[in-house]
């Protein structure tokens, strides 16, 4: 195959083109023209190994009220994740006193939520409403999270939702204490605020932010740390921060250990709140639907004689491969065998793909000289396509003498191997399934490489 891989748009994607989303609105597109191709080649090979980690980037929206606004929550975290060699671009809307139901009317958040492909969007109720009675919570709260919920999808598919679980009152709900005693006090207010989030995160396939948790596990640890302001609702920078430390962990899935500290925070106080939100967040990731299987490029090479290099995948979590071998040659097979016909450095690249995310990979391969067996590139075979049996053109195995072969699948996995002679130069493929493999002819210097093609009639 001859494949060119580029960056593109979702407005360039056409039915012939693999694209994996890469980068917000971006796509690494893969556009493929096959050509029949050979090669051969006798290459002495010094490896060198490189790995290139590039920095974390993330676009958030917020979408809340003044329990984000306070203290410039987003700011917060972009600071906390700048300091962690990671960057958050971010957005909010978070008028005071706002409700699901009041931005699934709002034009500004429509909007904001339309604005880009989002990483994440943040989505934080009113502090009171989750708490209510599980009836209240089912008409007042989840069918506008729902509603909110579909708004993102439909803007991108591959945008995840953050619901912002949020801390009871200092001294509980005391407004709605007479109608509903569970919420009189602290404790009864939290349970219900986590019984109501996690609910969302199961009912619309969300991620949540367990703030609340953090607070709960603050409070009953370190009760002399005050994250309240004199309204017993609000966050002092002290709550705000134990929330972007935890919101960080959510996000990134990395601790905030020894991350940035605001100046009114001493360090030993920051440094507790940074412990807590890490072990609320990672101590419990299932529970907050947070999901961990990212997509991480792996692979390792072994050397199989003459230059050949076979390519095993080590990635996790990928769906699909890309492989770009550096010499113009592409490959979307899982583990291929590779092989170069002139001297060089050539950068080898991996790109594992999982839905709507690529990771990548890349290590050096320098090829130090290579050479040619013969003037023929490759040996003829035939019948190709073939049912039964398939022959070696006898005139090349004369000349090159005899050879060992392996039949690999698209896999890389070898299915048959054995010796070729003049006199015996026939491979049976009887038992092998319909399909393409790749038969690869070698001695000592030298690996010759030809697909062949399986038919039953």
């Amino acid at each position: 195959m001859t494949e060119q891989f580029y960056i593109c748009r979702p407005s360039d994607k056409e039915v012939n083109l693999l694209c994996f989303r890469f980068r917000s609105n971006l796509y690494l597109c893969l556009k493929s023209e096959p050509v029949k191709r050979f090669l051969l080649l006798t290459p002495f090979i010094i490896v060198i190994s490189i790995f290139a980690e590039s920095q974390d980037i993330k676009k958030v929206l917020f979408i809340g009220n003044s329990y984000t606004y306070a203290n410039d929550l987003p700011v917060l975290i972009s600071q906390i994740a700048h300091s962690k060699g990671d960057s958050v671009w971010h957005d909010q809307n978070t008028p005071g006193g706002y409700t699901f139901q009041m931005h699934c009317q709002n034009q500004v958040t429509l909007a904001k939520i339309g604005e880009t492909n989002w990483d994440y969007v943040v989505l934080q109720e009113q502090s009171q409403l989750p708490s209510w009675p599980p009836d209240s919570v089912q008409l007042l709260v989840y069918p506008y999270a729902d509603t909110l919920t579909q708004h993102i999808k439909a803007n991108d598919s591959c945008s995840t939702t953050l619901f912002f679980m949020t801390w009871g009152r200092q001294n509980g709900d005391v407004d709605n204490c007479p109608w509903y005693p569970v919420v009189c006090t602290y404790t009864g207010m939290q349970s219900r605020l986590r019984q109501s989030y996690l609910e969302m995160g199961q009912m619309f396939g969300a991620g949540v932010s367990p703030v609340g948790i953090a607070w709960q596990h603050t409070r009953t640890q370190f009760p002399a740390i005050e994250l309240y302001v004199s309204d017993g609702s609000h966050p002092n920078i002290y709550g705000s921060y134990l929330a972007a430390c935890t919101f960080y962990g959510a996000i990134f899935q990395k601790s905030p250990m020894g991350a940035y500290i605001p100046p009114a925070i001493p360090t030993d106080t920051a440094l507790l709140l940074q412990q807590i939100a890490n072990y609320t967040v990672f101590d419990s990731l299932p529970v907050w639907h947070i999901d961990t299987t990212h997509v991480y490029a792996g692979f390792t090479f072994s050397l199989l004689g003459g230059g050949a290099v076979q390519f095993t995948n080590a990635s996790l979590n990928a769906q699909r491969f890309y492989w770009d071998f550096g010499d113009q040659s592409h490959s979307t097979v899982a583990n291929p065998i590779h092989t170069y016909a002139t001297p060089g450095n050539y950068i080898v690249t991996l790109y594992a793909n999982k839905e709507c995310e690529v990771d990548s990979l890349s290590q050096s391969l320098v090829i130090v000289s290579a050479g040619a067996l013969s003037d023929r590139q490759t040996p003829i075979l035939y019948p190709n396509p073939a049912s039964d049996r398939i022959t070696a053109d006898h005139a090349w195995i004369e000349k090159a003498g005899p050879l060992e072969y392996r039949v690999a699948d698209q896999q890389g996995k070898t299915i048959l191997s054995g010796i070729l002679k003049k006199d015996e130069a026939t491979i049976s493929i009887s038992r092998l399934v319909p399909g393409t493999y790749l038969i690869l002819f070698s001695r000592i210097g030298t690996v010759v490489e030809e697909e062949i093609v399986v038919k039953k009639w």
